[in-house]
């Protein structure tokens, strides 16, 4: 090739690349829902799929690329949200449109061909124990207490780790949420110990209870005292929640949370469980003093969990955090399973909690039972608080503890919510209870 073939075959090289340059610096337009355009960044090229889609009536169009599949259904845990068929179009995209649903945060999933598959189109999810489900939040005044503000201040949520010789781990992880202004002042605050139910670990209250977003909110509007919420794991075989990977895969000790119940789709309206209980549910542990649930024999108290909550996080978290260190400025709180540890915690040291609250949990009407709550009372608590669903499966036995406990002269209260065993009645709850606090 002569020199001056070679510098035209080079100058019309430059202006296919310059050419090739200044196209792919072009912004296209946005493309509308369902139409093909190349993806961006990573992934393959094909249609491009909004999901969810939260429609001006809060009625949400939920779609997925699936050309090959050949049945695709909708999951969410709303009233009638199970086995959703969807509909496929020529681009292989299936969908359906679903509500209006109420102001909540809800969950949801796909079933390709009979697998579970999350949406790709939504990074929001949750994990309870071993399940996985992606979260729409459907914002206005009845989940305000629970949405995020970002013109707020917010507190910070720490990931500590403890030792505990009672239930013979070298280190345990709980979360422990300080206000907004604990890194800026000097105070000294009450705490919240804040406890979850079968099936959750130390990140079940921050991800499915929106623990933080709750204190967030009721502080910022006057409605809360900041306080210290301190989340540990219920679990006591397990040092640590999973969905890190720290520890082998799977892990050697994993919990697995029963299915979610169908719930009201619109507030006000409860429905009935699922069988097989719901996430945070399972059997609550025992109360001192009293039989197992079912009539099985009573958990041993030491060096059970709720042991090693009173004799080792207390003291840890008094010797590491600027808080109030007496029984006044001291509360907890449980829901289901937790709530069963709640029982067990306060009934075996009475004197350490100024305040109480049990969800979605109970105890009996015995002399046993009665005579621990006694003592309860007697060493001086401020408000013992028991809270159900209206369809709650553990509805029976909060009453009979409240009943119980109004017995005895405990200054307690009752509160029912609209719907089943599950997060939509623990975060009202949560709400409440957290305004009422340290009063």
């Amino acid at each position: 090739m002569s020199l001056k073939s070679a510098l035209r075959a080079g100058l019309a090289l430059a202006a296919i690349v310059c050419g090739s340059i200044t196209l792919a610096q072009q912004a296209p337009a946005p493309p509308a829902a369902g139409e093909r355009a190349a993806a961006a960044g990573r992934g393959q090229t094909g249609p491009r799929v909004v999901s969810p889609e939260i429609l001006p009536d809060n009625k949400v169009t939920f779609r997925l690329l699936a050309p090959k599949a050949g049945a695709v259904v909708l999951n969410g845990n709303w009233d009638q949200g199970t086995n959703i068929a969807m509909t496929k179009d020529d681009q292989g995209i299936w969908s359906v449109t679903v509500g209006p649903l109420g102001e909540q945060l809800w969950g949801y999933s796909f079933s390709v061909d009979g697998v579970k598959v999350m949406d790709p189109g939504n990074g929001e999810y949750q994990r309870d124990g071993q399940r996985y489900d992606n979260l729409l939040m459907i914002t206005g005044p009845a989940s305000d207490a629970w949405t995020f503000k970002p013109d707020i201040p917010h507190g910070a949520v720490t990931a500590v780790w403890y030792p505990s010789p009672i239930l013979k781990q070298k280190g345990r992880r709980m979360y422990v949420y300080t206000p907004p202004d604990y890194l800026t002042s000097n105070a000294r605050y009450p705490v919240l110990y804040l406890l979850h139910g079968g099936g959750g670990d130390e990140d079940a209250w921050t991800t499915m209870g929106r623990a933080n977003i709750i204190l967030d909110n009721l502080i910022a509007s006057g409605k809360a005292k900041p306080m210290l919420v301190v989340m540990p794991n219920g679990n006591a075989t397990q040092i640590v929640s999973q969905g890190y990977a720290y520890g082998p895969t799977p892990p050697r000790v994993s919990v697995t949370a029963p299915a979610p119940p169908p719930v009201q789709a619109a507030q006000g309206r409860g429905a009935a469980p699922a069988p097989g209980g719901a996430p945070g549910g399972g059997r609550a542990a025992a109360p001192a003093g009293a039989p197992a649930a079912g009539g099985g024999r009573a958990q041993v108290y030491e060096g059970s969990y709720p042991h090693s909550l009173v004799k080792e996080v207390i003291p840890f978290i008094e010797k590491h955090y600027r808080v109030i260190a007496n029984k006044d400025n001291r509360a907890i709180a449980g829901l289901s399973m937790g709530g069963g540890h709640t029982i067990q915690a306060t009934n075996n040291n009475p004197g350490v909690f100024g305040w109480i609250a049990v969800f979605s949990s109970g105890g009996q009407d015995t002399p046993e039972f009665a005579a621990a709550l006694t003592k309860v009372k007697n060493a001086g608590v401020k408000h013992y608080y028991v809270g159900a669903g209206t369809t709650d499966t553990a509805l029976a036995r909060a009453e009979t503890l409240y009943n119980v406990a109004k017995k005895v002269g405990l200054n307690a209260s009752w509160r029912t919510s609209p719907g089943a065993h599950y997060w939509f009645i623990w975060r009202v709850f949560l709400g409440e209870w957290g305004s009422m606090l340290f009063r």
